[in-house]
């Protein structure tokens, strides 16, 4: 007998919904559900919201005993499906916009394919889904809570769909564990993805986003291509055999993740994809830990430590840095090779088993206030026409080189200290260095060691303590040296062929020789100063030339200038307070000496010998402890429009053993009277007399 509502059309009251309740219940049979409701006005508004309840009072009591498609059958739009906790082995599509609700104690288990069409929104919370086949889905998904697991190749496909999941798990797919597919768009928070066989999401022509998420045990974590978009925040992905994080064609961004203990690379970007890091972590990947082929990355506050292999590793790509921590890798911490650009800004690349930053095959690196230290091999290797500058830099601490600059490259340093490396600072081969207002200090090797045909150029440089010379070069070597101080060890060492240009500089307190010059080689110093040194100043040997003009060298405890089977022209300049002589000349060597200064020397102050020549044109030679010219083994002096004047030695001018000396306007005193000796064959001619 069906319960008849009351006659008024606008009643709310707790008994008629009652009324229509017992209606629902009476009119429920074996065959299905049948209502039969009898009220004076059908469309009343209690009506209409008794029925709505009703329905969802069945739902609720009594669809869990009916199959998973019954129920979708006879569900309307937007109601909530409460399941039995049981397994429902079915393969349905769902048409409608439902919510399943699995049992509170993970024992609802839908085993079968789920299709979801386009415009249709299911929620599944708290339910185990094991399809035998993918779930596809063309409309919205959304999984709370949920564990999507195995006995298929593939768990979800969304093809132009969306799929959100929050703390549900994926795991255990023959090959994939989420695709998403043309324009599809994905949500995961919480969400853990373990021991997919393949990839845990694979992403094309779609977009993602993940946050607080964990991928583990799989080949790949994600697979990004062809023109997609993932974000990721604060993840952690982990122990993959291959890439575990690989873009291809594709955008990339993380903040905050962490990508460790991997058995390959770390992040690969491919096929000119886009990868922006902010605060990741690298961590122990097998291979290199961000591999970028033809493609860009960006990182800011990221950490990228001890890998097996290196830790960046640019191919023709480009690369941004700021803040960033890359260090104690097996291998080379950075790579930039085949026409990479990159720019490091204050970051900190250190504690390598080989090279900090290797550049080669026409790349280009730009370091600023960036520290680079503690490496095995070279610090940073700057190669094959490549290019590296850097400003406000510390390469120091290194186990070897500080850097290497070879076959054709170019390294330019601005501000910067290279300081403290078991090796020379720089090493320079077939290429090109420029310092400007450098430091380079105590290296256990030379400041700069460059050789074969290369190019030198310092200005406004601190050379000191460096266990080596400051600078050598070798083999047809240009060094042009400006406004630098060389002190504390020996200064130029020049040998075959090398070329060296020095302006308003100064060398001084050597405990060797300060400047050496040798094997034809040559040098000029403008408006120099060579000082203070405990042997000898200058050097200059076999068949090499020196230029010293508007110049200085005073005080060195062994000759301050030696000259030996090579030439020398003074211009000038100033050579004084010497504890041996000021130019000692042997050896075929010529010397031309024009409006200088020469004076307080302890032994002679110019001694020429073997065959050599000199030429003393508008010259002081004057407070001499000693004579003031010694010329003896078939050697030769002119002198003119000069001053000798000693007060402490008789013979002040001397020629010996087949020498010749002549004077032309020029005075010869001293207080003792007898200004001249010569002897054996030789000859001193003076023609004022």
């Amino acid at each position: 007998m069906p319960i008849h509502l009351p006659s008024d059309p606008c009643c709310t009251s707790l008994h008629t919904i009652l009324a229509e309740s017992l209606n629902f219940l009476l009119s429920f049979n074996k065959k299905g559900l049948e209502f039969q409701f009898f009220s004076e006005n059908k469309c009343t508004e209690a009506f209409r919201r008794g029925y709505k309840m009703i329905r969802s009072i069945y739902n609720l009591m009594f669809s869990k005993f009916k199959t998973l498609k019954s129920t979708l059958t006879k569900t309307a739009d937007g109601e909530i499906i409460q399941l039995f906790p049981k397994k429902y082995k079915e393969s349905v599509q769902i048409d409608k916009d439902v919510t399943l609700v699995g049992d509170p104690s993970g024992q609802t288990v839908v085993e079968g394919m789920l299709i979801i069409p386009r415009n249709v929104r299911v929620i599944f919370r708290q339910i185990t889904l094991s399809p035998n086949a993918q779930l596809y889905i063309e409309g919205e998904a959304i999984f709370e809570r949920c564990i999507i697991k195995g006995n298929t190749d593939v768990l979800i496909t969304v093809n132009g769909g969306y799929i959100k999941a929050v703390e549900s798990e994926f795991k255990k797919a023959g090959e994939v564990g989420i695709a998403l597919l043309n324009n599809s768009n994905g949500i995961f928070k919480g969400c853990k993805f373990r021991f997919n066989g393949d990839t845990h999401l694979f992403i094309k022509q779609s977009k993602a986003y993940l946050e607080s998420c964990e991928g583990s045990n799989a080949l790949k974590s994600l697979w990004i291509t062809d023109g997609s978009f993932v974000q990721t925040k604060k993840c952690h992905f982990h122990h993959h055999i291959d890439t575990q994080i690989l873009a291809e064609g594709a955008t990339y961004i993380d903040d905050g993740s962490t990508i460790e203990s991997g058995d390959g690379l770390g992040i690969a970007a491919k096929a000119d994809s886009e990868v922006t890091l902010h605060s990741t972590i690298l961590y122990s990947n097998a291979s290199v830990q961000l591999f970028i082929e033809n493609s860009r990355v960006s990182g800011k506050y990221c950490t990228i430590q001890n890998g097996k292999e290196c830790g960046v590793m640019l191919h023709e790509s480009e690369g941004f840095f700021a803040h960033c921590e890359i260090s104690n890798h097996q291998s080379t911490n950075v790579q930039a090779k085949k026409k990479s650009i990159a720019h490091f800004e204050r970051c900190e690349i250190h504690s390598g088993h080989e090279n900090g930053i290797f550049i080669g095959k026409d790349s280009i690196v730009n370091c600023s206030e960036t520290i680079i230290k503690n490496h095995l091999s070279f610090q940073v290797v700057v190669s094959e026409k490549s290019i590296c500058s850097m400003k406000d830099c510390f390469i120091v601490s290194g186990r070897h080189v500080g850097i290497l600059v070879e076959k054709k490259s170019e390294c330019m340093l601005v501000e910067c200290y290279v300081l403290q490396n078991n090796n020379s600072a720089f090493n320079v081969d077939r290429a090109i260095l420029k310092l400007y207002r450098c430091e380079v200090s105590d290296n256990n090797g030379n400041g700069i060691l460059a050789i074969n045909h290369s190019h030198v150029e310092v200005d406004g440089c601190n050379f000191h303590h460096n266990q080596m010379p400051h600078i050598a070069s070798k083999t047809k070597v240009k060094i042009y040296i400006c406004n630098t101080d060389f002190h504390r060890g020996k200064s130029i060492f020049l040998i075959q062929r090398c070329k060296m240009h020095a302006v308003n500089s100064r060398f001084h307190d050597s405990m060797n020789v300060q400047i050496e010059i040798t094997e034809h080689s040559t040098a000029k110093f403008e408006h120099c100063q060579i000082y203070n040194g405990k042997s000898y100043g200058v050097k200059v040997l076999k068949n090499s030339n020196f230029f010293f003009y508007h110049s200085q060298i005073f005080k060195h405890d062994l000759a301050q200038i030696v000259v030996n089977d090579s030439s020398v022209i003074l211009n000038n300049s100033e050579i004084y307070q010497g504890k041996r002589n000021a130019l000692f000349i042997q050896n075929h060597s010529e010397v031309y000496i024009q409006e200088s200064f020469i004076s307080k020397h302890a032994q002679t102050q110019i001694w020429i010998d073997n065959d050599s020549t000199l030429e003393l044109l508008s010259v002081q030679l004057t407070d001499g402890e000693h004579s003031d010219l010694h010329a003896q083994n078939q050697s030769r002096i002119y002198v003119e429009n000069s001053m000798i004047r000693n007060e402490k030695c008789r013979y002040n001018v001397q020629a010996l053993n087949h020498s010749k000396i002549e004077i032309v306007k020029t005075i010869v005193e001293n207080k003792y009277g007898d200004v001249y000796y010569s002897e054996n064959n030789s000859s001193i001619n003076n023609s004022d007399y």
